[in-house]
């Protein structure tokens, strides 16, 4: 079916390296459409997410906000039991970047990809069966070296992110 899914991003990269001051994790939103497999024992599903990731917050210029869109797959495993069915997924996810601020101006790494690889594992618990709501969390471990410059440009940086996702499917 189809549905329409958002929620929170707590999103924060591997390793901050020698960036002066203290970065916290960006927090932001996540919103999209979601395409899965009836439901059943054994499944798949892609999304399309609008997603905020990133370190830190606009006023700090050693932050990195960075905004994707994100095309999760996944094979998905479902206990179909009527009214309340638990299921968890895994699979790869590949994201392309829309934006990225650096304090309040475009980001200052030229040779930063601007798509990513990322896995993802999640799991949740479906209500309901015909306009089903779906609750869920996310892991999403990014695999791609974004090459922020930092004072020390030695270390590898990937994004890391934690969702939670409602979803409404038709």
């Amino acid at each position: 079916g189809i549905g329409i899914k958002g929620g929170l991003s707590f999103g924060n990269v591997s390793n901050r390296g020698l960036l002066p001051g203290s970065l916290a994790t960006r927090t932001g939103f996540a919103i999209g459409l979601g395409l899965s497999s009836p439901p059943g024992l054994l499944g798949f599903g892609a999304e399309g997410l609008y997603a905020q990731r990133g370190v830190g917050d606009a006023s700090n210029p050693d932050s990195r906000r960075l905004d994707y869109i994100d095309v999760p797959l996944y094979l998905r495993v479902m206990l179909p039991i009527p009214g309340l069915a638990p299921f968890a997924y895994a699979g790869p996810q590949f994201s392309f970047e829309l934006r990225c601020r650096a304090g309040g101006a475009p980001c200052p790494d030229a040779d930063r990809p601007k798509t990513s690889y990322a896995a993802t594992i999640g799991g949740g618990v479906r209500l309901g069966t015909s306009h089903a709501i779906t609750v869920e969390g996310r892991y999403v471990y990014g695999l791609t070296d974004l090459k922020l410059g930092t004072i020390t440009d030695a270390q590898s940086y990937q994004t890391r992110s934690f969702l939670i996702l409602v979803g409404l499917g038709f």
